[in-house]
């Protein structure tokens, strides 16, 4: 006869959720640090490299009056180009604004008088205008590869390994040779861990199953809410659930093997018996576009929970809250 899956009055999930970010582009990787962004509570060590379409600009188009300026963005598909104009109000009030822009053409100035008074790039602006004002889909970033940087205590950091990174290296040069229409565009994170307990009151347990439980509950809700686990494992776990979930085509552990008690990085998960790892990332607030990969859809939020257990040997704690 089957046996039931194991299951506890008390079940412990760990949710990792996206908390902070920055995107850029591997040029501008050596001024990270000077932005103090990324900190002591909120360190770098997950990235993600994207791609989308290059987004130039005419400044042949450009107008300007009192009231608004207006741009004409080009979008390259192929070997041809998607006009994308643009109207928005003039913040300077003033209709003497020029705009400049040198080849590639993917970035731009406004002058007054021939000072500069912005410099930006063309994506990034685009980026700034509600995406129900634009509708401006080509933004959203399509993952390519998820990786992870931590050293000793923690020092070394995303940023510092893309600055020579050789899988990154080999996507820019694929990238140039089989999508010269699309640029790639790095995406920094820092992720927090979020804990989630469930209370199962629906299901009859013995007294003795309650009191066992009761030791496990206090020893795993002090580990989890005030030691801390290994963050080097977390950081691991992080990565590899990512991975699973969005199978970006440039990376290969993790693909099909997580989560996995075989696995060497995260042993702790296990140690701990914890039910379930979720991900979560929202980048409508944070970043104003999408993100998807070929597997997965675009979409401006992503959550994945992953049972560490088969669904014969364990419960999984969220199909009993939708119980």
């Amino acid at each position: 006869m089957k046996s039931e899956p194991k299951k506890y009055p008390s079940e412990f999930a760990i949710n990792m959720y996206l908390d902070k970010m920055m995107v850029l582009q591997q040029s501008e990787l050596k001024f990270v640090s000077d932005y103090n962004y990324f900190d002591e509570d909120s360190p770098c060590h997950i990235y993600f490299v994207c791609r989308r379409p290059r987004v130039i600009i005419d400044s042949t188009k450009f107008k300007a009056t009192k009231e608004t300026l207006s741009i004409l963005f080009k979008i390259q598909k192929e070997d041809s180009y998607i006009d994308f104009p643009l109207d928005f109000q003039n913040p300077y009030k003033d209709d003497s604004i020029t705009l400049s822009s040198e080849y590639p053409y993917s970035t731009f100035q406004f002058k007054k008088e021939n000072e500069i008074i912005l410099n930006a790039k063309a994506a990034v602006f685009l980026q700034t205008f509600e995406r129900y004002h634009t509708k401006a889909e080509f933004l959203d970033l399509e993952i390519l590869y998820i990786g992870q940087s931590y050293g000793v205590d923690g020092a070394r950091t995303a940023p510092d390994r893309l600055k020579s990174h050789s899988t990154l290296q080999g996507i820019y040069s694929t990238a140039i040779e089989k999508n010269p229409d699309s640029e790639i565009w790095l995406m920094l994170a820092s992720f927090q861990q979020l804990n989630i307990m469930v209370m199962d009151g629906r299901s009859k347990y013995s007294e003795e199953e309650i009191e066992l439980d009761k030791e496990r509950f206090i020893g795993l809700h002090n580990k989890l809410n005030y030691e801390g686990i290994n963050e080097q494992q977390k950081i691991n776990f992080t990565e590899a659930a990512l991975i699973r979930y969005f199978e970006p085509q440039y990376n290969i552990e993790y693909k099909n093997s997580f989560p996995n008690p075989a696995h060497k990085t995260y042993p702790e998960c296990y140690e701990l018996d914890i039910n379930s790892i979720a991900i979560e990332l929202e980048t409508e607030e944070k970043a104003n576009f999408k993100l998807y990969s070929q597997k997965i859809k675009p979409n401006w939020l992503h959550i994945k929970t992953f049972l560490l257990h088969s669904k014969e040997d364990r419960k999984d704690m969220f199909e009993i809250l939708s119980k």
